[in-house]
């Protein structure tokens, strides 16, 4: 058996501490635009709570988990103790691809079964893992590391970190392919850009969290001790890492976008100067001209009204006369 020596566990308590901390710059971040408005600092009138609380809840587990990493290494420093191996977050982080995944696609059951048996799985073996490391940690205290893939968490923490993987896989795969889809139906009438960017950004953060995940799971094959604990301790804070980075970004890209249409909708190139005597005075006379040529076309047009009237009453009158001596004739 192979035991890893204290050295080995002060170098991953190390990089364990440097991704945490990369992870709480993040977090502060993720905060910002989760809680204040894009353009100050006042409370939003609508929170998502539900990304708010996955983002704490992934930040105290993130605590717990270096603080047990900690203990676990001055342990070992003292004594000969074997590390913990930690899986909750990353299932946490799982969950919530799961559930961007079921909203990006109106909340259709049928797109999320196939993750949700690989969620269940990872579920059976996170209490598998909790039984084992605190009820029968004293049977299988040498089955920890290389693992032993007859008896102890050899057998609970390889499917669940490949249950892990699929799940990230397949939902950022899922999530990127129907933003396309809604990208090209749309694409001949209103710019898409946006849209490249969140499935820019899906894909890197999927990428990040894998860069770690894969080379974590491979090392269970291994009998390298020191490298199970150095990617198992990275694993966690990464994963909060990618999660924190997908909301910044298309936060940050949807704040710039909405400053840039209110900006081109206020920006005016109107320049207003004060007239000169002189252009006062031209414009007054012409106003003035203006004024007195509609005077005459008034009086224009009641003059000619007069001479129809005259005519009228002047037919009118000879009509009677006419009439009248016809009568006397008669």
């Amino acid at each position: 058996m192979h035991q890893i020596s204290a050295e080995q566990m002060v170098a991953a308590l190390f990089a364990a501490a440097l991704t945490t901390g990369l992870y709480f710059s993040t977090l502060g971040y993720t905060i910002r635009w989760l809680i204040f408005s894009d353009s100050g600092w006042k409370i939003r009138r609508r929170i998502n709570w539900i990304m708010l609380t996955a983002s704490l809840a992934i930040f105290l587990l993130s605590s717990v988990h270096l603080c047990l990493a900690a203990r676990e290494t001055i342990l070992e420093v003292r004594s000969n103790n074997i590390p913990h191996q930690g899986t909750t977050k990353t299932g946490w982080s799982a969950t919530v691809m799961m559930y961007r995944c079921w909203l990006t696609y109106s909340k259709r059951k049928l797109v999320i079964i196939f993750p949700s048996i690989f969620w269940v799985g990872g579920l059976v073996c996170i209490i598998l893992q909790v039984y084992w490391q605190i009820v029968q940690s004293a049977d299988i205290v040498t089955a920890w590391q290389p693992v032993n893939m007859s008896i102890g968490p050899g057998t609970v923490l390889t499917p669940f970190w490949s249950s892990t993987i699929v799940i990230n896989i397949y939902t950022t795969s899922m999530i990127v392919y129907r933003i396309w889809r809604s990208g090209t139906a749309v694409k001949s009438f209103m710019p898409t850009e946006h849209l490249s960017f969140t499935m820019r950004v899906l894909v890197e953060s999927g990428a990040l969290y894998l860069i770690v995940a894969i080379p974590h799971f491979v090392v269970w094959w291994t009998p390298n001790s020191a490298a199970i604990v150095f990617f198992g301790w990275m694993n966690l804070p990464v994963a909060g890492i990618a999660f924190n980075l997908i909301l910044i970004r298309i936060a940050k890209n949807r704040a710039e976008n909405e400053k840039k249409v209110y900006g081109q909708c206020t920006e005016t190139n109107i320049q207003f100067t004060t007239p000169t005597q002189r252009r006062y005075s031209i414009i007054r006379s012409r106003e003035r001209r203006e004024s007195q040529e509609q005077v005459v076309r008034l009086q224009e047009i009641a003059q000619q009204t007069d001479e129809k009237e005259n005519l009228y009453n002047e037919a009118d009158k000879n009509s009677v006369w006419e009439k009248g001596s016809e009568s006397v004739r008669s």
